[in-house]
């Protein structure tokens, strides 16, 4: 999105007339991000902190996938923890945003007997998998 941190206007534009990345912590945890990293060394403990602490999120939502609940949402979540920090994960993030937004934009085009084709597999997917689960643990 223009005008956020990292993004540009155009994907053709050269990396020169990008803005720089700056990372954007929410605002609640900057303090404790600046606190930090006065300290020495600071700056180096903080990203690896934010790195194993999106590390958890992810591997947990990975874990989480096959099984009935937030898997995906999780892996989001532990990118956008990585996203404060590191440039490569906002960028992910960000095209995550934009596939979500084209598919979200591409299924409100669609007719209703699609849409609820679409709603109906994403049911019969679900149960698939809580059987699976269900079976896996039971």
């Amino acid at each position: 999105m223009a005008g956020e941190p990292g993004a540009s206007t155009s994907q053709h534009e050269p990396a020169a007339a990008r803005q720089p990345y700056r990372p954007h912590p929410p605002r609640w945890l900057r303090p404790v991000r600046n606190g930090v990293r006065r300290l020495p060394g600071g700056a180096t403990v903080w990203r690896v902190l934010i790195g194993t602490v999106g590390t958890i999120i992810v591997v947990i939502g990975l874990l989480l996938i096959p099984l009935p609940g937030p898997g995906w949402a999780l892996v989001f979540v532990g990118v956008a923890v990585w996203a404060t920090e590191f440039e490569w994960a906002y960028r992910l993030l960000q095209f995550g945003r934009r596939v979500l937004a084209s598919w979200t934009d591409w299924v409100k085009r669609q007719s209703l007997m699609v849409r609820l084709l679409l709603g109906l597999v994403g049911l019969l997917v679900l149960a698939g998998l809580a059987y699976l689960g269900w079976r896996t643990f039971f």
